[in-house]
């Protein structure tokens, strides 16, 4: 193995700022990952939202009044998970640009004190803010996108697997 030192040691090195660089290029990366979570979850629920609109197109044609309540019920619920997603989009979009800002305007100072030794300080706030907090963001984000979608989606593959054998006659 190359490890020689784990991250929570590594604050007995001295590390300088320009040896801690290339955690804050990934680090501002993560920051601008973040936006395609937005993208995601956006495409997520238009997904559900033209699977509903073929089920309803099919279930109007063939005339399955129970299976049509089911499908205005359950578009009902997709604009309700929709309209929770732009409240998150936007919150996420503050917070994510916010952060992305100080994570410019340290990285600015770290380069202009390049040789200064991070010290323990500097050295936690790098890994934490830089590592820890994106991914944590990323893994929360994606926990509440998950599960406000998992129910509605059953619920959408249910009529579809119904709606599909009515109309295939099996």
């Amino acid at each position: 193995m190359c490890i020689d030192i784990w991250p929570w040691e590594a604050t007995k090195t001295g590390l300088t700022f320009a040896q801690l660089a290339n955690v804050q290029t990934v680090g501002v990366g993560l920051y601008l990952a973040l936006a395609v979570i937005q993208a995601v979850s956006t495409t997520g629920v238009a997904g559900l939202s033209r699977r509903l609109a073929t089920l309803k197109n099919a279930v109007t044609t063939k005339r399955m009044r129970a299976e049509i309540d089911n499908v205005r019920r359950l578009s009902g619920e997709v604009i309700g998970v929709e309209i929770g997603f732009h409240a998150l989009n936007r919150f996420l979009l503050g917070v994510v640009f916010g952060l992305f800002a100080i994570s410019i305007a340290y990285f600015a100072y770290c380069t202009v004190n390049q040789n200064c030794d991070a010290g323990q300080d500097g050295l936690w706030f790098i890994f934490v803010f830089y590592l820890v907090l994106p991914v944590g963001i990323f893994l929360i984000s994606t926990g509440i996108i998950w599960k406000r979608c998992r129910s509605v989606a059953a619920k959408v593959d249910e009529v579809e697997k119904r709606v599909k054998r009515a109309l295939l006659g099996l």
